[in-house]
């Protein structure tokens, strides 16, 4: 017997969310505190993986920072390397990633099907993967300033 599969709707959980960021805004503040705008600090994870981190700009209140991989081996066919830019939030103390691979103004919840193909909840999920990212680098990362 067949039977039809009801698609349960996503639930934007707010309050996920802002735990996940509060968790980020420490962990980040860690790797830019002593950097100024403009500067850049380069991580390295293991023989083939590195990280560019560049403050993009300093207020009162915010930090804007880009997070790029740099695969030193670029034969692997179809590799994508990741790029985030994050907005620290300095009076709330959360940090937010404001773009992922070059998709600016990620929505808390997407439609399913839409035409870009995100994920209904792909806000939540870039800024886990930048969770496992902090996590992967306090763990193994050796960092050093440029």
């Amino acid at each position: 017997m067949i039977k039809d599969v009801k698609r349960q709707r996503y639930q934007f959980d707010l309050a996920a969310l802002q735990r996940l960021a509060a968790v980020n805004y420490a962990a980040l503040l860690k790797v830019v505190a002593q950097m100024k705008q403009g500067g850049e600090r380069l991580i390295k994870v293991g023989q083939h993986l590195h990280f560019r981190v560049a403050v993009l700009q300093r207020a009162p209140y915010t930090t804007d920072i880009r997070i790029k991989q740099q695969a030193l081996n670029k034969q692997l066919p179809g590799l994508v390397e990741a790029e985030l830019e994050v907005r620290l939030y300095h009076d709330a103390q959360l940090a937010e990633v404001t773009r992922s691979q070059h998709v600016q103004r990620l929505q808390p919840v997407y439609q399913q099907p839409n035409p870009a193909m995100h994920q209904s909840n792909e806000k939540f999920q870039v800024n886990k993967f930048l969770q496992e990212w902090l996590e992967l680098i306090r763990e193994r990362g050796l960092a050093t300033e440029y």
